[in-house]
């Protein structure tokens, strides 16, 4: 959409932008006219790309919207300053949720979800602590389950069990698949893929936005 929007455009696209930045899950298309309208949805894309974020497709449990996260080049700086970065303990727990509940289920056919967020089997935080080793401590993975509940990369489903959470709806492609590569070196360290995924890594250049981050004013 070129020209500036009406008053009654402004607020769809100010309403769109807020409730896929704020929502725990997917908003429907639907409920919104600026994401449902072609133009106005751009103008949504736009505005989010302005800050360093992304608009996203989503579906799931036949619901079909948008959420928005960080684009690659904001998550790569970030991550590169050391911002967003899980404590180790939540690291493992996650990684530990995620293998239980997504990959190893659906490497076992008992789902076929291209998504994180599946919707079982679930987990629990003694069968994470009983595959750590003893490495972590009771508390140490109630804590980090706490906190992985806060930032929504956990959540509660029947009976308590534990299931990945709707913030990783949030992931772009290129970072769920890093995600996937990460829980491979986790798990298949000397594996010929795990081999291939390093040397991937070891060779890649960051993009221009990433290498040379633009210098922004103190605040």
């Amino acid at each position: 959409m070129t020209g500036v929007l009406s008053d009654r455009e402004e607020t769809l696209v100010q309403a769109a932008v807020g409730a896929v930045e704020i929502s725990e899950g997917i908003v429907p298309g639907e409920a919104f006219p600026a994401l449902s309208d072609d133009a106005l949805r751009a103008v949504v894309a736009h505005r989010l790309k302005d800050s360093g974020r992304v608009l996203l497709p989503r579906e799931h449990r036949g619901v079909t919207g948008y959420t928005s996260g960080y684009d690659d080049a904001a998550a790569h700086r970030m991550a590169s300053n050391g911002i967003g970065i899980l404590p180790e303990a939540d690291r493992a727990v996650l990684a530990i949720a995620l293998l239980r509940t997504v990959a190893i289920p659906r490497a076992g056919g008992q789902h076929r979800s291209t998504s994180w967020l599946s919707d079982g089997p679930g987990t629990s935080a003694a069968e994470i602590r009983a595959n750590t080793d003893g490495y972590f401590t009771r508390d140490h993975v109630r804590f980090a389950v706490r906190r992985l509940k806060a930032r929504r990369l956990l959540r509660s489903g029947y009976h308590g069990q534990l299931l990945p959470g709707p913030a990783l709806l949030r992931l772009t492609e290129a970072q769920s698949t890093r995600l996937w590569e990460d829980l491979v070196l986790v798990t298949l360290p000397d594996s010929l893929w795990a081999d291939i995924i390093r040397r991937r890594r070891e060779q890649a250049i960051p993009p221009a936005s990433e290498a040379q981050p633009p210098q922004e004013p103190e605040p």
